[in-house]
C-alpha cells in the first residue's frame, strides 16, 4: 500500500519530465528578466519564456485530467514542487490556472500537496487579477531592481495567516528572496520552494 510520503513515486518518468520542465522554465525566465522585459519590451528570451509556460500548461493539464494533481505518492516531493512551478507559471491561461488551483487544494486536503503550495498559487491567482494577495508570497521587480512585496491584505495579520499554512516569518522570507535574486544564496535550500515569485511591472507574474 502506498502513502504520499512514500521514498519512490508511482511515476518517475513524469517525476523527471516535471523536473527537468520547471528548471527550463526558471531558467527561461531568470534570462528574460532584463531591464527592457521588465518595461514591456518584447525579447527573444521573453518569447521563449512565454512559449515553453504553454507547452508545459498543456503538459500539465493532461497530467491532472489523467491522474489528478501530481501529488508526493505519484511523483515525489521535488516533482510536486516542480508541478507548482509550472502551475505558476500559467498567467497567460486564467482558466487553466484556476483549474491548477483547484486540483492543488483538493490535494492538500489528502496531504498529497502541502497548504503552503496552495497558498503560493492562491496568491499568484488574486495578483494576477490586480487583486491583494492574502499569504505575501508574490512580490515586485521594479524597473530600477528593487524587490517589492505585491499588495496585500490586512498587512498586521500576515505572519498570522502565514504560519497558518506552514510558511515562515515573512521578514526571514523576504531577506532569503532577496538574496537569491542577488544570487547570494542560490546553493541554500528553501523549504518554502518560492522559486521565482516576482511579479513584473506590467502585473504577469514571475
Amino acid at each position: 500500500m502506498t502513502t504520499p510520503f512514500q521514498a519512490v513515486p508511482q511515476r518517475p518518468d513524469l517525476a523527471q519530465d516535471l523536473i527537468q520542465r520547471a528548471k527550463a522554465a526558471d531558467g527561461n525566465w531568470r534570462a528574460a528578466r532584463t531591464t527592457a522585459a521588465l518595461q514591456g519590451q518584447v525579447s527573444a528570451g521573453l518569447s521563449a519564456a512565454l512559449i515553453t509556460d504553454r507547452a508545459n500548461t498543456q503538459v500539465l493539464q493532461r497530467i491532472i485530467s489523467a491522474h489528478g494533481w501530481p501529488g508526493l505518492s505519484l511523483v515525489g516531493e521535488e516533482a510536486a514542487r516542480a508541478a507548482l512551478t509550472l502551475a505558476l507559471h500559467a498567467e497567460h491561461d486564467p482558466r487553466a490556472q484556476d483549474e491548477f488551483l483547484r486540483a492543488v487544494h483538493e490535494a492538500a486536503q489528502h496531504r498529497e500537496a502541502t497548504p503552503g503550495q496552495w497558498a503560493r498559487l492562491y496568491d499568484r491567482t488574486l495578483a494576477r487579477g490586480g487583486r491583494p494577495q492574502v499569504y505575501g508570497t508574490q512580490h515586485r521587480l521594479r524597473p530600477d531592481g528593487e524587490l517589492e512585496l505585491h499588495p496585500v491584505q490586512d498587512r498586521e495579520q500576515l505572519d498570522s495567516r502565514r504560519a497558518q499554512v506552514g510558511l515562515r516569518v515573512y521578514a526571514e522570507q523576504f531577506q532569503l528572496l532577496r538574496e537569491r535574486l542577488s544570487g547570494k544564496s542560490n546553493s541554500l535550500p528553501d523549504p518554502e520552494n518560492e522559486a521565482d515569485p516576482v511579479l513584473a511591472e506590467s502585473g504577469q507574474a514571475r
